[in-house]
């Protein structure tokens, strides 16, 4: 059988704040999932091992592909990225700022990028809200009283929802459609000024126009995907932060 040599570059992502002893299988594999998405090239891309030192993500990257992903990771990093790798690169940032520590990768030694600095970042704000939200409905399911439920957004991200089993009943008949969704929202300011959502907490809907998805997905961006609702102080400075 014929072997093939192939040559191999580094990609590391250095954790710093942690180690592989703090870091959790569970977030590791998060990582390792977002990391995928945010380099691309998968086939090309594998993964080596946790090494000490902060916590550092090795990855081996196929010599052909290498050049690809390390100018799609800088123009994630400028802000010029696809869509895929930038929703990978927000999702890790995220955790680094969850996990409080700064991430930065290297390429055969060298810095390439730096993520936004999470290790001396202060507690995110968080702030629960009446609040809509907008998307296409793609997951309702679970065996407890409250019922999971998942939307992708306008820009593809995924907007964490739960609800009772009655509206969760009446939901999944709205399956893949383009769904307006009302209740409180639990919200976190990211070190951006953008907010996040982390859960809204379902008390009724809309089913919107039934189209075609990339009609309804443009829809939703000409709407704006995430809407709270009018309120009075103490928030008023929170509406306005957002545009």
């Amino acid at each position: 059988m014929a072997v093939y040599n192939r040559i191999m570059k580094d990609i590391t992502l250095y954790l710093d704040g942690t180690t592989p002893e703090r870091l959790s299988m569970k977030r590791l594999a998060e990582y390792l999932r977002e990391l995928s998405s945010f380099y691309g090239s998968e086939p090309a891309v594998h993964f080596d091992c946790v090494k000490d030192g902060s916590a550092q993500l090795v990855c081996r990257v196929e010599d052909a592909c290498y050049p690809v992903i390390l100018n799609q990771v800088r123009e994630v990093a400028s802000g010029i990225g696809g869509k895929r790798p930038t929703r990978a690169f927000r999702k890790l940032s995220d955790f680094m700022l969850d996990d409080r520590v700064d991430g930065y990768l290297k390429a055969e030694g060298a810095q390439i990028i730096q993520f936004p600095k999470g290790k001396l970042a202060e507690p995110p704000l968080r702030v629960i809200k009446s609040s809509s939200v907008q998307g296409r409905l793609y997951s309702v399911g679970g065996k407890d009283a409250t019922v999971p439920v998942r939307l992708e957004g306008a820009d593809g991200e995924t907007l964490l929802c739960e609800t009772n089993v009655q509206i969760a009943e009446r939901l999944a008949q709205l399956l893949f459609k383009p769904v307006r969704l009302q209740g409180e929202g639990e919200w976190e300011r990211r070190p951006d000024g953008s907010w996040r959502l982390i859960k809204l907490v379902i008390s009724s809907y809309v089913k919107l126009e039934d189209v075609g998805f990339k009609a309804a997905i443009a829809k939703l961006k000409a709407a704006g995907g995430v809407k709270w609702d009018d309120m009075p102080s103490p928030h008023s400075e929170i509406l306005e932060s957002r545009g």
